[in-house]
């Protein structure tokens, strides 16, 4: 144990001095976090600017409708002259939405008839979507209003009309956009893992080879598996230092938005942090065996450096898709190394009760998978040609 310890203590010292190791252990993470309370206080702003501030709507055909105008004239909308060509205008910004009243709209309204409106809306713009859903609302209750008083001037009771109170009720934590940016926790932590090391996993082995050093290192009279864990142990090292820095990140985020009223009320606490490290714990051992296996193999420096920089984006890929077409987990997925621990972490950070046995497949099975690497890492130090490469 002496041996290995002796080389962790000498690959951690010297990629202390090494910048880029530290930027990935220490700038990066607290990067990701800052990008994702930037998006969280942009989105969160434009909703509530959009819900505060007035509303202009540009209205092609008043004329057609004064009812309908003086109900949005009431409710504070601002009727502008549309454009003459309400689409173009649209379609290139001019406008963010144009109200179109056919000709023939009074005629039908009168006769009681359904009257036709259009709505011409760019739906790829989100300033553009919040502020026509308000419009959309405002022209529901004028219909319902309308449809109602009709019924009543028939000597209708207008609840016969509504054969079903429909009410949402909503037994998710998180009851507003949180939920949405919690899910794009996981994607952020799993990248890191496999990104916070992979220097000193590149260093210690190709960058040794190239310079020279690796070859007098291994003629020690240590057995070649000690300095493979030695190394090991270090990237380890400077990996969990990069996780726990994003979670200390992510908190501090969530605590300024949190407080700064940008329509995000949900907050993990320090225990769901504390939770999704101690999940990390096997995967980072799982990132490090193939970043050495790689790293073991491959022929130079640069060779290396290309296969563990495409390496993080194979298992960040699946938490990206899960943030817009969530899955219920089950328990074979939490066998899969990364799989499981992106839907574990969504879990915990959404504050959802843990599944004890969902956890303990997933660390068995990631502890088990990374032992099996980390024996293979140790076969591929032994050989001969692993002082060359390849």
């Amino acid at each position: 144990m002496r041996n290995i310890w002796v080389v962790f203590a000498k690959e951690s010292i010297d990629n202390l001095r090494d910048r880029r190791s530290l930027f990935l252990a220490l700038i990066y993470p607290v990067i990701g976090a800052l990008l994702l309370g930037l998006l969280v206080s942009f989105v969160g702003g434009m909703f509530r600017g959009q819900s505060d501030s007035a509303l202009f709507l540009h209205v092609a055909g008043a004329d057609e409708a004064p009812e309908l105008m003086a109900h949005l004239t009431l409710e504070g909308v601002a009727i502008r002259p549309a454009p003459v060509n309400p689409q173009r205008a649209v379609r290139t910004g001019l406008a963010d939405a144009v109200l179109v009243v056919p000709n023939g709209h009074a005629d039908e309204f009168a006769d009681q008839r359904p009257a036709p409106l259009n709505m011409v809306v760019n739906a790829t713009r989100l300033s553009t979507v919040i502020k026509v859903s308000r419009v959309v609302e405002i022209l529901r209750n004028f219909s319902r209003d309308v449809g109602q008083k009709r019924l009543r001037d028939h000597g209708i009771n207008p609840d016969v009309a509504s054969p079903l109170e429909i009410r949402s009720i909503n037994v998710g934590r998180s009851r507003n956009l949180a939920g949405f940016f919690l899910n794009m926790l996981p994607p952020f932590i799993i990248f890191t893992i496999f990104v916070g090391g992979v220097y000193l996993a590149i260093d210690t082995t190709s960058g040794e080879r190239e310079r020279g050093s690796l070859e007098p290192l291994l003629a020690n009279p240590v057995a070649r598996w000690q300095f493979m864990l030695g190394k090991a142990l270090a990237t380890f090292l400077f990996t969990l230092t990069a996780v726990v820095v994003q979670l200390l990140a992510f908190k501090i985020m969530f605590e300024v938005i949190a407080a700064g009223e940008y329509g995000i009320k949900l907050n993990p606490d320090i225990s769901a942090f504390i939770s999704v490290a101690l999940i990390c714990l096997p995967l980072i051992g799982f990132a490090v065996a193939l970043q050495i296996i790689v790293a073991t193999v491959s022929r130079s420096y640069k060779e290396t450096q290309t296969y563990l920089g495409l390496l993080p984006l194979l298992p960040s890929l699946p938490g990206m898709i899960l943030v817009f077409v969530p899955i219920k987990a089950q328990i074979w997925m939490m066998m899969i190394p990364t799989f499981g621990q992106i839907l574990l972490i969504g879990r915990l950070m959404r504050q959802e009760p843990p599944i004890w046995m969902h956890i303990a497949v997933s660390v068995t099975a990631t502890s088990l998978v990374t032992a099996i690497l980390l024996y293979g890492a140790a076969y591929l130090y032994n050989r001969d040609r692993m002082i060359f490469g390849g």
